[in-house]
């Protein structure tokens, strides 16, 4: 008995935790890439998680990223693996989301991306705007 009511105690907790979360799915096209930026929030977390996706023919062997956002920024390098097109940025988050969902599709509507990358042609870079859709 007193396992059911821990399990049970749990699950409301939980649902309860997360009840209030939102989702806002931003993306963006530029010439040779794709962007997405995910935003889940709660009233006190911020969590985001996005990547990149190269639809160019040449071959990557060099990419760096720089995304900016009204919440801060984040960036990282990468040395593709062969035939490797998409970049991961991660899953990162804090405890300052916008006060609204409002807010954070404003806040993702001024997000950029900052690409930079080097095939065996030269080197090239690539900014695109987010729009939530």
């Amino acid at each position: 008995m007193k396992k059911i009511f821990t399990l049970l105690f749990t699950i409301m907790f939980l649902t309860a935790c997360y009840s209030n979360q939102e989702t806002i799915k931003a993306t963006g096209e530029g010439d040779l890439w794709n962007a997405q930026l995910i935003y889940e929030m709660t009233d006190t977390d911020l969590l985001h998680r996005g990547g990149i996706q190269y639809t160019g023919d040449e071959e990557l062997l060099y990419v760096t990223y720089s995304v900016v956002t009204d919440e801060g920024g984040l960036g990282g390098e990468i040395e593709p693996q062969e035939e490797q097109t998409a970049i991961s940025f991660g899953t990162g988050g804090g405890n300052n989301p916008p006060a609204t969902k409002d807010e954070a599709i404003i806040s993702l509507n001024h997000a950029t991306v900052e690409i930079k990358w080097r095939t065996n042609t030269g080197e090239y870079e690539e900014l695109i705007n987010f729009k939530v859709n």
